[in-house]
C-alpha cells in the first residue's frame, strides 16, 4: 500500500548498538480518550533520524513479515522523505531485501 504525502512523527531507540524506528498511531475511543498503538519503520541503510524526527514521507509503503510465532508484523518503508524545510533525502531502488527483515523492535 503506498503511503506517500504522509507526515509522521518518528520515534528511535538504540538496541545492542543498533537504531530502531516507530511511528506512533493515535485515535480517539467512542469515550472520546485518544488511543494509540506504533508500527515499525523501516530505513534504508545509510539513511539515520533522530528521536521525535517529525518527516514527510515522499515515496514508501507498507509492508509485513511474519514473525517467529507466525503473527503478521506491519511496518512502514520508508524510501523518501523530507524533513522540515529541508532538502528531499533519495535513497534509490530500496526493496524489503535492503531491510532487516524479522527484527521486532525492543520497545
Amino acid at each position: 500500500m503506498n503511503i506517500t504525502g504522509e507526515k509522521i512523527k518518528i520515534y528511535t531507540k538504540e538496541f545492542n548498538g543498533k537504531m530502531y524506528y516507530r511511528a506512533r498511531l493515535s485515535k480517539k475511543n467512542q469515550k472520546g480518550e485518544y488511543e494509540n498503538a506504533y508500527i515499525d519503520v523501516k530505513l534504508p541503510k545509510d539513511m539515520a533520524l533522530q528521536d521525535k524526527s517529525e518527516i514527510e514521507i515522499t515515496k514508501g509503503f507498507l509492508s509485513f513479515y511474519k514473525n517467529k510465532e507466525g503473527k503478521d508484523v506491519f511496518y512502514i518503508v520508508i524510501q523518501e522523505i523530507k524533513q522540515k524545510q529541508d532538502e528531499v533525502t533519495v535513497v534509490e531502488n530500496v526493496t524489503t531485501q535492503d531491510l532487516d527483515e524479522g527484527m521486532e523492535l525492543p520497545f
